[in-house]
């Protein structure tokens, strides 16, 4: 298995190596003179090695030399993809300026570094040329078919039968370990024997392995109700990752009890001598299509399809289940949504998504599990280590079954036994054979995935357990390493976005927070899930976790990335990081142990968010890292940014957002590959020459504090989205002019625009007064006093979000709001109407799609037939004297946030809510 997942991962660093030696063949040509040759071998075996690798991946029983010669070939990947980036690296560093005396050296220099680059990268290529002669050499030995048959490669069936299935304890379940089963299995029931859908109808439970999914549909299947005769056929099939049709089609024929003279109608065949096996091993998928539906035609059948792994096995199988309106019923469990979505395709009400258990059911079945009946009660000298267990279950029913049932079968139930158990549980569960099915069972998930995607998941072990993960961040990171990248014209930050929900789907990533259109926001891991990455990481040498428990590779193997957690354990004296790629710490409070980067040359990404402690960093950090792509200080202490910042000539995201760091350095426009600068007040101080950064499409925060920063941030021709802070007291006209011009300048590019203004600055004027508005904008937010919305915002057409706070508009205004049509989220905080003392009314058929309002004001009344779209509400600074009325008109609400100094105006509204049609959840 480990082998397997190498082969992968080795699979998809080849692949990109042989892609960038390609690029080179095409774009530096003269420079590669004299080893073109040798380039389009070494593309040619990387690409044939990493067929056999491909073909070699659905092995599970390889010798020793083989899974070492897996191993040697990754760490050859990963130095020849150094090599390679490293001297392209170099060969941009110094750019050609084609001014005066200076520019003519300059382009002296780099005509001489051109020469000695040419005969780095022909050494280089040389060594690599000779490391893949040694590679191939092996590669022909483990290729030679005679070898490969020696080695008995079997079929994914093959494999299926020799394993046994550790899903098969879904299927038996004891009655004691039935906790918070209850309302589920009767939901289910309901759904099956609802005569208000006499059509055939699919259910879908879908939710991450180990939750219990093949354990509630077995008792829905089994229950009484259904078996009592209500269906005429029952099928139950176990589909699986390794599945064949034509095996599948034939378990149902089996089931259904189809005698053999209906099987030779359709086969066509009368031949006495061939029984029911012997005909159906010699019809075709077609054939065995039609027994099927013409034995279920006009029947009330129900089937269950456990563990559907793709879309293309439920279309495969649905084919043979014939329509009717008698009542049948299709039960469907699997991991991914996209199989949900589509088995369900005609009726998304029926899919039940599957959740851990509650703290309180947890305890309850871990109880019941262990100890002993009637009372299973737990000693009070045990109640405490086993809730620190328990919590590392996170409420999946497998952990907490497996783990219990291990624990009771010790006849001492002694607490610093059980304590010991804890404190090494990530280990037991991967040694102890009793418990390796639940880290069996979640591995399967991870098999499934393609080879892209499994990287993306691996490098989610470098957060720590219960740790909030930004998608953003998450996504930004997969980029910055090349983990993600651009493919056929998309970009990669659309590549990212699609591998992130594809995790999403597969169940594999738990959203825990959203944004107002659905998109997440934040996501973790459930624990389990976490040691098996971890798990996986340690023997692929794809992660080294610093923390309590620190994991230090063997000494042969180059650290890659470096995560530190905090506490204690560092890293042994002298070990070597010059091969690092990437160091993440998320320790809050904590002093940073790896603060100078110069002898980590290789590094592309350091993440360093929410180290409070972190202070200072040497002068020179950054200046031999020409990788680094991405750097994050975040929510870190930091005062000052080094110069040498201005040496990270590939740099293109840098997050200074809530740092103490008053001053960018004026190094900072060397950076010309730079596309996010985040950063916010107190940062104040720009330098000149912002113009440089010619690539930038994200500026938060710039301070309008001067004629030729304006200036400066019009020429970024490419900025989408755009911050800006207004903090002199009086605007001169010719700074208000240069806001317009700005603006006008960049209504091309802009997709977002936020302006904030501190004092009372005379905005009004630069944005009353645009030439040429930004009319692509899809979200805008004024904090300012602006006295009334300009006049093209009518003709925004894009906009779905718009934020006004302090403008002071006028109650027409509402007008212009309400008559965008693509407008979903709106927030008005406080002062963004000049109400002279009127409630805020949002009259009937006004903001028709609208999903998100948040209101900081004084009262706010909804008419009736208003608002029909909006499904979350937030109502802050509501006071005693003012009211709130209509909610019970918002039809479509789901959420109902209130925050207000009166008790009676919060109990007010969670009583209305509470009576609303919609039942919407009220926080407060």
């Amino acid at each position: 298995m480990a082998t397997m997942m190498a082969m992968k991962a080795v699979d998809f660093s080849f692949q990109s190596i042989a892609g960038k030696l390609e690029k080179m063949l095409e774009e530096e040509a003269a420079l590669l003179a004299g080893v073109e040759d040798d380039v389009r071998y070494i593309v040619a075996e990387l690409k044939s090695i990493t067929s056999f690798l491909t073909a070699m991946s659905t092995r599970r029983n390889m010798d020793v030399e083989l899974q070492n010669w897996v191993q040697e070939v990754r760490e050859v990947a990963y130095d020849a993809e150094d090599s390679i980036d490293e001297f392209n690296c170099r060969l941009r560093s110094t750019p050609y300026s084609k001014c005066g005396v200076k520019g003519f050296f300059n382009h002296f220099l780099r005509r001489i570094k051109s020469l000695k680059s040419r005969h780095v990268i022909a050494s280089e290529i040389k060594k690599l040329k000779i490391q893949v002669e040694e590679i191939k050499k092996r590669h022909d030995r483990y290729s030679h078919t005679n070898e490969a048959t020696s080695f008995g490669t079997a079929t994914n069936l093959d494999m299926t039968d020799r394993y046994s299935d550790p899903r098969i304890i879904g299927h038996f379940v004891e009655e004691t370990q039935l906790v918070g089963i209850n309302q589920s299995r009767d939901t289910l029931i309901k759904w099956v024997m609802d005569e208000n859908y006499p059509e055939l109808t699919t259910i879908s439970l879908i939710g991450f392995g180990g939750l219990g999914k093949t354990t509630l549909a077995k008792i829905v299947y089994d229950d009484p109700i259904i078996v009592g005769g209500h269906f005429q056929s029952r099928v139950w099939i176990a589909v699986s990752q390794n599945y064949s049709i034509k095996e599948l089609l034939k378990k149902i024929i089996r089931q259904i009890s189809i005698n053999e003279q209906q099987i030779r109608d359709v086969f066509g065949c009368q031949d006495a001598s061939l029984n029911t096996e012997q005909l159906l091993n010699i019809m075709d998928e077609a054939q065995l299509v039609k027994t099927i539906r013409d034995h279920l035609h006009g029947k009330r059948y129900m089937i269950v399809f456990d563990d559907v792994w793709s879309t293309e096995a439920w279309e495969s199988l649905s084919i043979a289940l014939p329509q009717g309106k008698e009542g049948s019923r299709v039960i469907v469990t699997s991991r991914s949504e996209e199989v949900a979505n589509y088995s369900c395709s005609r009726n998304r009400q029926f899919i039940f998504k599957i959740s851990p258990l509650s703290p309180e059911k947890s305890w309850e079945l871990f109880c019941r599990k262990v100890f002993e009946a009637p009372e299973y009660s737990c000693p009070r000298e045990l109640e405490n280590v086993g809730k620190e267990i328990l919590q590392k279950c996170d409420g999946l029913p497998l952990a907490i079954v497996t783990i219990g049932g291990l624990l009771a079968s010790k006849p001492d139930k002694k607490h610093e036994e059980w304590k010991d158990f804890g404190d090494h549980l990530r280990l037991e569960i991967q040694t102890n054979d009793m418990l390796s099915k639940i880290h069996q069972i979640l591995l399967l998930s991870y098999n499934d995935l393609s080879f892209h995607l499994k990287p993306c998941f691996l490098f989610l072990g470098i957060f720590p357990e219960d740790y909030e993960i930004r998608r953003k961040r998450l996504m930004r990171r997969w980029i910055a390493e090349g983990i993600v990248s651009g493919v056929g014209g998309v970009p990669a930050e659309k590549v990212a976005e699609r591998c992130f929900n594809e995790l999403v789907s597969r169940s594999l990533v738990q959203p825990s927070e959203f944004y107002y259109n659905g998109t997440v926001k934040f996501c973790r891991v459930h624990d389990m899930m976490l040691d098996v990455i971890i798990s996986i990481s340690r023997k692929e040498n794809f992660v080294v976790l610093l923390n309590e428990h620190p994991t230090i590779p063997p000494q042969h193997q180059k650290i890659r990335r470096l995560s530190w957690q905090g506490g204690s354990s560092g890293l042994v004296p002298n070990t070597d990081l010059s091969h690092l790629r990437s160091f993440t710490a998320t320790a809050f409070g904590e002093d940073v142990p790896l603060k100078d980067y110069r002898n980590q040359r290789l590094l592309r990404a350091i993440d360093l968010e929410g180290c409070s402690a972190l202070f200072d960093l040497h002068p020179m950090s950054f200046s031999k890292l020409c990788l680094l792509k991405y750097l994050s200080l975040r929510k870190t202490g930091l005062r000052k940014l080094p110069d040498s910042i201005g040496d990270l000539q590939n740099l293109e995201f840098l997050d200074i957002r809530r740092t103490d760091i008053e001053e960018l350095p004026n190094t900072i426009v060397k950076l010309q590959k730079l596309v996010y600068l985040l950063c916010e007040p107190p940062i104040f101080q720009f330098p000149k020459g912002i113009r440089k950064l010619k690539k930038l499409r994200v500026l938060r925060i710039a301070c309008a504090d001067n004629v030729q920063l304006l200036q400066e941030i019009g020429e970024l021709v490419e900025l989408e989205n755009l911050i800006i802070c207004v903090i002199v007291d009086d605007l001169e006209s010719r700074m208000l002019e240069e806001i317009s011009t700005l603006l006008s300048k960049l209504n091309g590019s802009l997709r977002s625009l936020k302006i904030m203004q501190i004092s009372d600055s005379g905005l009004k004027r630069a944005l009353h007064e645009l030439a040429s508005p930004p009319l692509l904008l899809s979200k805008i937010h004024i904090l300012a006093k602006t006295d009334g919305l300009p006049t093209w915002f009518a003709s925004l057409e894009k906009v779905v979000e718009i934020t006004l706070g302090g403008t002071r508009l006028q109650l027409q205004d509402l007008q212009v709001l309400r008559n965008l049509h693509t407008l979903v989220k709106l927030v008005l905080r406080n002062g963004s109407f000049d109400k002279n003392g009127e409630d805020l009314v949002f009259d009937q058929g006004w903001f028709t799609h609208l999903k998100y309002l948040e209101i900081e004001t004084d009262g706010v009344s909804f008419k009736k037939g208003a608002l029909q779209s909006l499904e979350i509400l937030k109502m802050d600074n509501i006071f005693i004297r003012y009211s709130v009325d209509g909610i019970e008109h918002l039809h479509g609400l789901k959420e109902v946030h209130i925050r207000s100094r009166s008790e009676d105006i919060v109990e007010m509204v969670k009583s209305i809510a509470a009576n609303h049609s919609n039942r919407p959840k009220c926080f407060a």
